[in-house]
């Protein structure tokens, strides 16, 4: 099941250039650039630093523009609640306020309940063993650089 917006507080629409030749699905996170040498966002991972949003568009390689990077909407909402499905682990009533990373083994863009590297989000409420509502922790744009 794809990600859900269920609280949404300030949501907006930014337009940022996708990678060439990549599928998505809406809904699915996006990962900002990890640096200058490129000016397209990617698919999230679970090592991605930072999040960018959630594509607000399916890309198919059926589209006339999938080789290319082009435009498209990204839907950014700091303040926001969104519904994940739990792919790995159990979820819990403790993993209420605690942080939690992407899982990318699955299809669709999952949370991983047992590994907290990069805490891509923080836990607002269990709601099942398998689905949690959370808010996004680590926004792009309000992280400071990372120095390597």
């Amino acid at each position: 099941m794809p990600t859900k917006h269920r609280l949404p507080v300030n949501p907006r629409i930014e337009y940022w250039a996708k990678v060439a030749s990549t599928a998505f699905a809406p809904m699915d996170v996006v990962a900002s650039a990890e640096d200058a040498s490129q000016n397209t966002f990617a698919a999230m991972t679970a090592t991605a630093a930072n999040i960018l949003g959630f594509i607000n568009q399916e890309i198919l390689s059926t589209d006339s523009d999938y080789a290319s990077e082009t435009k498209v909407g990204i839907l950014v909402d700091e303040d926001g609640v969104f519904e994940f499905d739990v792919d790995t682990g159990t979820a819990d009533a403790n993993d209420e306020g605690g942080f939690i990373d992407v899982d990318d083994t699955a299809p669709d863009d999952a949370v991983d309940v047992t590994a907290s590297t990069e805490d891509h989000f923080q836990v607002t409420a269990f709601l099942s063993g398998t689905l949690v509502q959370g808010r996004v922790a680590v926004w792009s744009h309000r992280q400071p650089p990372v120095i390597r």
